[in-house]
C-alpha cells in the first residue's frame, strides 16, 4: 500500500492546524503551505476534501483560514487517509474470479491496516515530535 502525495500533504497541513488548536484565529492556506512544503494550489483542495469529511472547518473573511473541526484526540490517520483516499483497498487488487481465492485474505489485510491506522491519532503525531525535539543533557 501506498500513501499517496495528496493524503500525506492533508497529514501535514492538519498536524499544522493541530500545532495552533489553542489559538483563536484561523490559520490560512498560505501559511500551511509555506511551513509544510506544499504547494498552495494542490493545498486548497486538499482543505476542501478535509472540510467535507468534518476534519477541518473553514472561515471566510480577511482574517479568515482554516481550524480543526475536532480535538486532534479524535483525528485518526484512518479518518485522513480516507478523506483523501477513500477505502483501504476498495476496490480489491483484483476482483474477478481467477482471483476469488486471495479476496478474504485482501479484506484481511485491509482491516488489519484499517486498525493499525486506526490507532494513531493526530495528538499522538505531535507527541512524538515533541519527543523527538527535545535536547537532553
Amino acid at each position: 500500500m501506498n500513501i499517496s502525495s495528496r493524503c500525506e500533504y492533508a497529514c501535514r497541513a492538519v498536524v499544522e492546524l493541530a500545532r495552533h488548536e489553542n489559538s483563536d484565529s484561523p490559520v490560512t492556506a498560505v501559511h500551511i503551505a509555506e511551513r509544510r512544503g506544499i504547494p498552495e494550489k494542490y493545498l486548497v483542495h486538499i482543505l476542501l476534501q478535509l472540510k467535507r469529511a468534518g476534519i477541518v472547518k473553514s472561515v471566510r473573511g480577511a482574517q479568515g483560514g482554516y481550524l480543526l473541526a475536532k480535538s486532534p484526540d479524535e483525528i485518526t490517520l484512518l479518518d485522513l487517509v480516507q478523506a483523501i483516499d477513500g477505502p483501504i483497498l476498495d476496490p480489491l487488487p483484483v476482483e474477478d474470479e481467477a482471483g476469488a481465492d486471495l479476496k478474504m485474505s485482501w479484506q484481511e489485510i485491509a482491516r488489519g491496516i484499517e486498525g493499525c491506522l486506526q490507532t494513531v491519532t493526530v495528538r499522538d503525531i505531535l507527541n512524538r515530535a515533541t519527543k523527538t525535539a527535545m535536547y537532553y543533557i
